[in-house]
Parts: C-alpha cells; sequence; structure tokens
C-alpha cells in the first residue's frame, strides 16, 4: 500500500512539472517547434509570395538613350537624356519597377504577358507628378534589352512620347573613372552675356582632374575656369549614379559619357571623405572662378 501511495506522489508531481514547462514556455514564447504569431508574421513579409517569380531573368536595371518621338518645335525641350529602368519584381501576369531619368525617380506597376519568349508590358507611374505617363516595353527572352515607347500623361509637355532601347547593366562604383577627351570643348549651353555670339565652353582641363581618387589641393584648382571646376564637382556625383535635373550637366554627362549610369536622385551618403573634401574645396574656387572660356580664341 505504501508502495503504491508513492507511486501516485510521483506521477503527480510529473505532471505538475510538465505543465509548469509548457506555461513558461508559452509566456515567453521558446518552444523549439512552434513560431509565435509575431514571429511567423514577421516570417511570412521576408518570404517571397508564391506568385513571384524572383529568379527572372528580366529583374535588373536597363540603360540607354531616352530619345523624343512626339514634341512641340516651338517650345524648349531635350532631345535626349539618358533613362534608367530597374524591374523590381514579376509576379504571375504584373510587373513592378521605377525609372531614374532626368532627376526624377518614378515607380511604375502594369500587366505584362508573354509573347513567344518575349515579355510585352504596360505600365503605368503614379499619375502625381506631372511628368508622369506610362511605358510600354518588350523585354527579349534572355532579359538583356528592354524597347518600347513613353507617353506622357500631360499633352501639354514639350515633349509627349519617348522611345528607348536600353541595355542591361549593373552599377558599379568606381572612382577611377575619368571624364573622357570628347568632353573638352564642349559648349555649355550659356551665352556670355558680354559676348552674346559666344557660349560657354569646357577645357581639357576636366579631363586631367579626377576628384574622386585623390585629395585636392588649392593648387590644383586656383586657375580654373568655372564651367571645369563644375563639371569637375559634378563628375563625383556622376560615379555615385547622380541623375541631374540641371540640364548643363545632364548635356555634358548623358550625351559625352559612356560609363555614366542615372540610378539616384540623392547619393549624399555615399560620398566618400575624399570626395567631400574635395566638393567643398572646389565649390570655394567656383564662386570667385572665371566664368566664361573664349572658345574662339584657341
Amino acid at each position: 500500500m505504501k508502495k503504491i501511495l508513492m507511486m501516485i506522489m510521483a506521477i503527480s508531481l510529473i505532471a505538475s512539472c510538465n505543465k509548469t514547462s509548457e506555461n513558461t514556455a508559452s509566456k515567453i514564447g521558446n518552444s523549439p517547434d512552434t513560431a509565435t504569431s509575431s514571429e511567423k508574421t514577421t516570417q511570412e513579409k521576408n518570404t517571397p509570395s508564391a506568385n513571384q517569380n524572383q529568379n527572372s531573368p528580366v529583374l535588373g536595371t536597363y540603360t540607354g538613350g531616352f530619345e523624343a518621338s512626339e514634341f512641340n518645335e516651338t517650345k524648349d525641350y531635350v532631345y535626349e537624356n539618358r533613362i534608367t529602368i530597374s524591374i523590381d519584381s514579376v509576379g504571375e501576369d504584373t510587373i513592378d519597377g521605377h525609372s531614374v531619368v532626368a532627376g526624377n525617380n518614378r515607380p511604375f506597376k502594369g500587366k505584362f504577358k508573354q509573347e513567344g519568349k518575349s515579355l510585352k508590358a504596360e505600365v503605368a507611374e503614379p499619375g502625381d507628378d506631372q511628368y508622369d505617363g506610362k511605358f510600354s516595353f518588350t523585354v527579349d527572352a534572355d532579359g538583356k534589352t528592354i524597347s518600347g515607347t513613353w507617353t506622357s500623361n500631360d499633352k501639354k509637355l514639350a515633349v509627349t512620347k519617348r522611345k528607348y532601347s536600353l541595355n542591361k547593366k549593373q552599377f558599379k562604383y568606381d572612382a577611377s573613372q575619368g571624364l573622357p577627351t570628347d568632353v573638352q570643348w564642349t559648349s555649355l549651353y550659356e551665352k556670355n552675356p558680354k559676348f552674346p555670339d559666344q557660349v560657354e565652353a569646357l577645357t581639357e582641363d576636366v579631363t586631367k582632374i579626377n576628384a574622386s581618387a585623390k585629395e585636392l589641393t588649392k593648387k590644383d584648382v586656383e586657375n580654373m575656369y568655372k564651367g571645369d571646376l563644375e563639371v569637375i564637382r559634378n563628375a563625383i556625383y556622376a560615379r555615385h549614379g547622380y541623375s541631374f535635373k540641371n540640364r548643363r550637366m545632364r548635356f555634358i554627362f548623358d550625351q559625352f559619357v559612356p560609363w555614366y549610369m542615372p540610378l539616384n536622385t540623392d547619393i549624399r551618403s555615399n560620398l566618400t571623405e575624399i570626395e567631400k573634401k574635395n566638393i567643398d574645396l572646389i565649390k570655394r574656387y567656383e564662386e570667385h572662378a572665371e566664368k566664361y572660356y573664349d572658345e574662339y580664341g584657341r
């Protein structure tokens, strides 16, 4: 009888311990086999949905010329800018991404369908910006090129339709990238108030200084023209993929710098310490530099 009583007490004690252990695990969410509801929610958010194709070859960035095809000749327009289109996600029949051009970074979304081995998409920007519109493009089977048109929502713009054929390219920052010789002697669109028949031009100095590669001294920049200093400074931003709103800088980097790829509209956090110091130095000399180079006097 005594043995039976002791067995009953032992069983009761074990059951009590198991129940306490289960309650403790439940309170602190520390069960090794099950996740709490909040943990499940976090996992679900971080897991790609079943209808998204994260391995699609079309995902990535494409860059190239963005040419005017329908425009008002009486208005001041830019014939060609450089654009980067990014395909960010692809679903069963939906596609999301964004474009970066002329200092604007705009999201788009829409539908696509397969046409043979190619993907044909119709997507739209939100419509809350005056330069928003609709893209129609085809991505080749290997995801190496995008070609199509963009049509503006606002039909009063100087350019209401553009065409493009872009190549896939992954952006990579490279501090050693210099400006090509084609940049020198380039006109900057600005008339000389003293000599209206002349325009501001760059010199070969812009190809000699790379303000991302080394820290500059005042001796490097003190006798340079304002236009040269401005381009050397903005080349720092261009190496980080900055998309220029300034039309003069777009003209230089969009048309004459092959490595340039517009990718962001704010790159300040990406600047190196050397670049920050050089920007401050160049700006000080820009303020007092002679503004015009006489392109007819060389």
